[in-house]
């Protein structure tokens, strides 16, 4: 049975509604979520809540993703690539889903997001879509992973590390 990963142009940012962190206080799971401003209809919070100390912060969402979607880059060293891994670009805490996997480190903002990688990966016949107001564009996410998650060689190893990453959620 063929199976089909169609990339309908989701980006980096369509998963930052919820990112899973490593607690600052308690070191357990916390989320970051995106919460509206309603003073400002331009800007959005970021908020994180740990529900297993109480731990909470907000911020402005003044973070820069792009530089996060640089991070998927085979050879892109930034200095959010710390001693703990992939730190999220609002806060700075390291990413709860993360795991060494082929000499890089796989990672993923939360479930959606792994998910999508688990279909891009398990897919043997993978199919850009135009987008029908630019038509073909590189920004999708499917078009910026890295080499290393599209080879056929690591397709077993990398789909072994993401039901690892699902084990911790």
């Amino acid at each position: 049975m063929v199976i089909r990963f169609r990339d309908y142009g989701k980006r980096l940012s369509d998963f930052e509604q919820e990112i899973l962190v490593c607690c600052p206080q308690c070191n357990r799971i916390a989320k970051i979520l995106t919460v509206n401003s309603e003073q400002s209809n331009l800007s959005s919070i970021k908020r994180i809540t740990c529900q297993h100390c109480s731990y909470t912060k907000q911020k402005s969402k003044d973070g820069n993703r792009k530089a996060a979607l640089l991070l998927w880059q085979n050879n892109y060293r930034d200095k959010r690539n710390s001693s703990d891994g992939i730190l999220d670009h609002f806060f700075g805490l390291p990413l709860w889903l993360q795991i060494s996997c082929c000499g890089q480190l796989l990672w993923a903002y939360n479930e959606a997001h792994l998910n999508f990688l688990e279909s891009y990966v398990q897919s043997r016949l993978r199919e850009r879509l135009p987008d029908d107001s630019l038509g073909w564009h590189n920004g999708s996410l499917a078009s910026r992973l890295p080499r290393w998650i599209k080879l056929t060689q690591h397709r077993e190893k990398v789909l072994q590390k993401i039901q690892q990453l699902k084990h911790k959620l």
